[in-house]
């Protein structure tokens, strides 16, 4: 049986595998930290394993956001206690055990929302990256249709009424071209935006 189709066009067995990803993905963070903390604990707590524990806190921060790393980082400070504990680790006083707990937390944490914050930084870049692109292909169509070379104000010989046509309706449908209309035409744009597009003045035409 085929599975449904949903409204954007995936199929109901697309969008389960997405909805899946994040949960397979955090709890294969989840069982990586098991096995650092057993071992952690088989090695015993002369050697340290800090540096190791940082994976799976980066592993969920990158695809999954800030709030699961400082999740997963809490959990890399209780297997990092658990397995220094069971290996016989002793502390002189209370103060040194919670001074060590917090300075591990601590440190997970800042690799947590480091990371996280790297990676909304390049999706943030991706997306003005391809507003940018956009927005030179809106001018490279509205340069071919210019009734006249903007240096010399040689008319183009090209140029007719279905090119004139072309760029008003470029004008019309883009914001970054708004300061190519006159003042009335402006005017009506800015008085219907997101209505049905207006007339242009007769000015204009």
């Amino acid at each position: 049986m085929r599975p449904p189709v949903l409204e954007n066009g995936a199929t109901g067995g697309t969008a389960s595998q997405r909805g899946s990803r994040p949960v397979f993905i955090f709890t294969g963070c989840l069982v990586l930290l098991l096995l650092l903390g057993w071992v952690d604990y088989i090695t015993g707590y002369e050697l340290g394993f800090f540096v190791f524990y940082s994976v799976p806190i980066g592993l969920a921060a990158w695809y999954l956001g800030r709030w699961p790393g400082i999740g997963v980082a809490l959990g890399a400070t209780i297997a990092w206690w658990l397995a220094d504990a069971l290996a016989g680790a002793k502390y002189s006083s209370q103060f040194s055990f919670w001074w060590n707990s917090t300075v591990h937390f601590s440190a997970f944490v800042i690799n947590a929302v480091t990371i996280a914050k790297i990676k909304l930084e390049l999706r943030l870049h991706d997306e003005l990256a391809a507003k940018l692109e956009a927005s030179r292909q809106t001018l490279r169509a509205a340069a071919k249709v210019l009734p006249s070379c903007p240096l010399c104000g040689k008319a183009h010989p090209q140029t007719g009424r279905n090119d004139q046509a072309e760029l008003r309706d470029l004008a019309r449908g883009n914001a970054d071209l708004r300061g190519a209309l006159c003042g009335e035409c402006a005017h009506l744009r800015g008085a219907d935006e997101g209505a049905a597009p207006q007339k242009a003045s007769s000015s204009c035409k």
